[in-house]
């Protein structure tokens, strides 16, 4: 079973904790994101917007799947709890720290981009 926290091992820029890791921007910036082991993935998954916030954003269903057409890696929707996410699944066999890591970078900048242009803001 593969053990994430030791790809993070050395990473300056990552901050872990039990249920996921928050990555650091050189310009200061944070953006959290939540691991979760699945059936030969891990799931990476970063909340963009939460529930109070996301409720004043106009038709943000639609402004999630315009965002998702120019994405490849991550994926962005309203959760369960209308919240506005960003997710991408990182299949375990042969996966190397090199491709982990530029996968959760990748995520976390995307979602955090994401969140400043419908906030501008830090917040998550």
């Amino acid at each position: 079973m593969i053990e994430w926290r030791e790809f993070c091992i050395g990473a300056h820029d990552l901050i872990l904790d039990d249920a996921g890791v928050t990555v650091e921007f050189s310009n200061g910036r944070t953006q959290r994101i939540d691991l979760r082991l699945g059936d030969g993935v891990i799931e990476l998954r970063s909340t963009i917007a939460r529930r109070a916030v996301a409720m004043q954003i106009e038709r943000l269903a639609l402004v999630a799947w315009e965002h998702n057409r120019a994405s490849s890696l991550v994926g962005f929707r309203v959760d369960e709890r209308d919240r506005l996410v960003g997710e991408a699944w990182v299949p375990v066999p042969g996966l190397t720290r090199d491709e982990f890591l530029f996968c959760l970078r990748s995520v976390a900048a995307s979602c955090d981009l994401f969140e400043y242009q419908l906030t501008g803001k830090d917040r998550e």
